[in-house]
């Protein structure tokens, strides 16, 4: 799998978090320092790598804009990405540390005890992985 630069991850990140199509001027305006070309570069190579979509055409102004949504394969690079990121640090940094980081970033709590069945469950299967 492809890694990503941090533009195409900032890119990514603000489509995910959006939950909704968004046009190039969209995701300018999300976050300070991109700029049009920029965005535009980065969509035109995410969408020929699959990992965002064409959701549609909306009126931006006076100009027609397409919009875009990120697919579920930008989501699988984006976990491949981290896993390549964090097998840098795994002698520096264990995988509970981890967890525990990522869980205490959570404020919603229905969520928050959302993704502690999660990893219950993953906890669970991996012990009985090591049984076998």
């Amino acid at each position: 799998m492809a890694q990503l630069n941090p533009r195409e991850l900032d890119v990514l990140n603000i489509l995910w978090k959006s939950g909704e199509a968004m046009t190039s001027t969209d995701i300018v305006n999300e976050m300070r320092g991109l700029t049009q070309s920029t965005v535009i570069a980065v969509l035109r190579k995410l969408l020929k790598e699959g990992l965002v979509d064409v959701d549609g055409v909306t009126h931006s102004g006076k100009v027609l804009s397409r919009t875009y949504r990120p697919t579920e394969a930008s989501r699988d690079i984006i976990m491949d990405n981290f896993a390549t990121d964090y097998a840098s640090f795994k002698d520096v940094i264990a995988q509970s540390d981890i967890c525990a980081a990522i869980l205490h970033v959570e404020e919603k709590p229905e969520k928050l005890k959302a993704e502690i069945k999660k990893l219950k469950t993953i906890i669970s299967d991996c012990e009985k992985k090591l049984k076998s």
